[in-house]
């Protein structure tokens, strides 16, 4: 029942989000999702697709969440055998492409945490571009590590 409950509760926040939200930007977001937390690390992140349904490029500048004191567009960087994470000022979404925020790859990363990121919450996450406009978007937040095999 309680887990019915968070369901509807991050369903509803959802519904709310699109239907309160004007569609200023030609970006659909599909399952925006952040990470939950680990114990002890102060940071998050943030996972989902960005679609461009219109003609021009689009850019993501920025994000903002009340749950973090900042949020950083960020990408990984192989150089030779390691991994970093580098912040970038923008990302490119092309017109009429998607671009996908994934482990690994391009992501939104939440600075300061105010409260750690658990399963089955939702935050509002606001998407900014370079034209002015915005999307906010109710992120809800999974698991570190997904369950591939259905509990087998």
């Amino acid at each position: 029942m309680k887990n019915l409950l968070k369901t509807t509760s991050v369903a509803a926040l959802t519904f709310l989000l699109a239907t309160v939200t004007p569609a200023y930007a030609d970006v659909d977001v599909e399952s925006l999702w952040l990470r939950e937390s680990i114990p002890g690390q102060p940071n998050g992140a943030g996972f989902g697709v960005l679609r461009n349904r219109g003609t021009e490029d689009m850019l993501l500048v920025g994000a903002s969440t009340s749950v973090a004191n900042d949020v950083e567009i960020h990408q990984h960087v192989r150089e030779g055998e390691q991994m970093r994470m580098e912040q970038m000022d923008m990302l490119v979404i092309p017109a009429g492409e998607s671009v996908t925020l994934q482990p690994g790859g391009y992501h939104l990363m939440l600075m300061q945490l105010s409260e750690p990121l658990r399963v089955g919450d939702a935050h509002e996450v606001t998407l900014i571009f370079s034209d002015g406009s915005s999307l906010n978007v109710a992120a809800e937040v999974r698991a570190l590590v997904q369950n591939r095999h259905g509990g087998h």
